[in-house]
């Protein structure tokens, strides 16, 4: 995968431009957990290009990413943000132990091949303060729909629902965490209404499609989700 990586932006996204969308939806999904201390700390692990990393500098925060790709991080330094090319997340978090107040993980955990998710997310534990905070955005393969974010993208190599991430986020020493459903649908128009009643109905019936066939019903069927877990 390393011709990828090398390569991420050039290879994985319709264009270098940022995907303004995300701003609304990294509001709309995130801010509210975000310290209300500005002076705190907070870091993302794998930019992509950057969206994430640009939020957290127009909330005023000391921001700081770290990524595996040189290309996201020429691409990020670019537009003037904070990044620092590695190629060893785990070893990077390990020398950072105890630093910051606030880690976003999005899109990331399933570019980790599976025996190294808990190795990976036991890192990310270590380098957060006492009751840190980190944010873990994943495909949500329990969604009837995850499969299209989840093989989107030939660099995915493990896939998770909230059982298996559970999983993975207690063996890797935590204990407290919750899941969501990722809201894509963002805004207070007439469109963004319809859609969420018009998606709540078919979630209804692929809850009773589920259960006619005695089949897992897991709670969120979000095509992606986030944990929000804390120290």
């Amino acid at each position: 995968m390393k011709q990828v990586f090398d390569r991420y932006v050039e290879t994985s996204f319709d264009g270098s431009a940022q995907a303004t969308f995300k701003f609304t939806q990294f509001e709309r999904n995130y801010r509210r957990y975000f310290p209300e201390d500005r002076s705190s700390r907070v870091l993302d692990i794998g930019i992509g290009r950057g969206e994430m990393l640009t939020c957290m500098k127009n909330w005023g925060y000391q921001e700081k990413v770290v990524d595996i790709s040189p290309s996201t991080v020429a691409h990020c330094l670019k537009l003037g943000l904070d990044c620092e090319l590695t190629d060893d997340t785990v070893a990077w978090l390990s020398a950072r132990a105890g630093q910051f107040h606030l880690v976003t993980c999005l899109d990331v955990l399933e570019h980790v091949p599976s025996s190294q998710v808990v190795g990976f997310l036991a890192a990310v534990r270590d380098s957060l303060t006492v009751n840190g905070i980190v944010i873990v955005q994943v495909p949500n393969l329990q969604s009837p729909f995850g499969y299209l974010h989840h093989f989107n993208d030939l660099t995915h190599v493990t896939g998770f629902v909230e059982h298996s991430l559970s999983q993975a986020l207690l063996a890797a020493g935590f204990g407290v965490f919750d899941f969501h459903g990722f809201e894509e649908s963002c805004g207070n128009g007439y469109r963004p209404m319809v859609r969420k009643l018009l998606r709540s109905a078919y979630w209804r019936g692929i809850r009773a499609l589920r259960r006619l066939n005695s089949n897992p019903d897991p709670r969120i069927l979000n095509p992606v989700m986030y944990a929000l877990v804390r120290r």
